[in-house]
């Protein structure tokens, strides 16, 4: 960590879409890749997997339930064309493709619509990557959509490709469950590996406290903002869910999305702790540098104490008086030698007995 050249992080910049209607299909994130489509028709005795690409055809009428997962937003026509297969709002179409979007839970008649940010941490740039995902609840069928391709939701596909899973028995509403469930369960592994990185940064500024331990702070200062920002509005959206009184909704599945509810207070207790961190991690470069400062003050005057005396000895004899009696002595010069000599060794043996050096 510390032979990389690290720079000030920059805050996103965010598409303007001034002058737009409401509703407008608009992708606002910058990850081009080619959308791909995968699609679970699962029951209790089976479950079928199709995946492909934005052409294949999505079959709503086979019996069972439906798990249909988007991986890229860039193609807006198949996101509005799943959409309207579902009678999703526009409203919420434009929110699946704005991954600026502010975590929320949204309840209509025939579905539920959340979306959030999956968060993780990139050992290689020490920094939090953000994802927005997006899922709709509806009758017997889930949708997701992700931003980028890749997950941390292989542990459901595993789940639902076994028989005799809780996920093929349940509702679609567990699915819904155990999704949320994943997501926030990362979010604890994102803030473990945030506070291994602020304890490097420690022990960096305790041993040698410089600009680029500065830049550091200020980095992972933007890192919790970050976490901060998304954290919060996912413990509103999960207070929303336990309290809903959505058909979709099942009693036994409420028990469970109080579990992840607690899981996001203690994510949100654990990022202020690690705020508070970083904040102290500032105040003791500061006192580092301050204690280095003061370290060479202390030098410094120590050296200029020894030649005050020596620069007054040679000042005064440098003087061009014609009648100067030392000048006249034989051993004159190796009497000042001897006496400059005595000081110094005189200042040495002061200096230590009052411990300054």
């Amino acid at each position: 960590m510390g032979q990389k050249k690290f720079k000030s992080k920059k805050w996103q910049k965010r598409p303007s879409k001034a002058g737009l209607p409401p509703g407008s299909h608009v992708y606002t994130g910058n990850i081009t890749a080619i959308p791909e489509l995968e699609v679970y028709h699962y029951g209790i005795s089976s479950c079928k997997k199709t995946t492909g690409n934005a052409e294949m055809q999505i079959v709503t009428d086979q019996p069972g339930k439906l798990w249909i997962n988007v991986n890229g937003l860039t193609d807006v026509q198949l996101i509005k064309s799943i959409c309207e297969k579902f009678g999703i709002h526009i409203l919420y179409q434009e929110d699946i493709l704005n991954v600026f979007q502010r975590p929320k839970l949204e309840e209509e008649d025939s579905y539920l619509f959340a979306t959030f940010k999956s968060l993780s941490w990139d050992e290689e740039s020490f920094n939090v990557d953000e994802e927005q995902i997006s899922i709709i609840l509806a009758k017997d069928a889930v949708i997701t959509f992700q931003e980028k391709p890749g997950d941390n939701f292989g542990q459901i596909r595993e789940k639902l490709e076994t028989e005799g899973s809780v996920i093929r028995e349940r509702g679609s509403d567990y699915l819904f469950y155990r999704l949320l469930d994943i997501t926030v369960d990362q979010y604890f592994d994102m803030l473990e590996k945030l506070g291994n990185y602020l304890e490097k940064i420690e022990d960096q500024v305790l041993d040698t406290p410089g600009e680029e331990q500065l830049l550091l702070i200020q980095n992972s200062k933007k890192d919790i903002m970050v976490i901060r920002k998304y954290i919060y509005p996912m413990r509103d959206l999960m207070a929303k869910l336990v309290t809903s009184e959505h058909f979709l909704i099942d009693g036994r599945t409420k028990k469970y999305l109080r579990d992840v509810q607690d899981h996001t207070i203690q994510i949100m207790e654990n990022t202020e702790t690690y705020r508070d961190i970083n904040y102290s991690l500032k105040d003791i470069y500061l006192n580092s540098m301050s204690q280095e400062m003061n370290r060479i003050m202390k030098i410094l005057t120590i050296i200029s104490t020894f030649f005050i005396p020596l620069t007054f000895i040679v000042g005064v004899y440098g003087m061009n008086f014609r009648h100067m009696p030392e000048l006249e002595w034989v051993h004159g010069y190796y009497l000042v030698w001897i006496i400059m000599l005595g000081i110094v060794i005189g200042l040495s043996i002061w200096f230590k007995r009052k411990k300054w050096f």
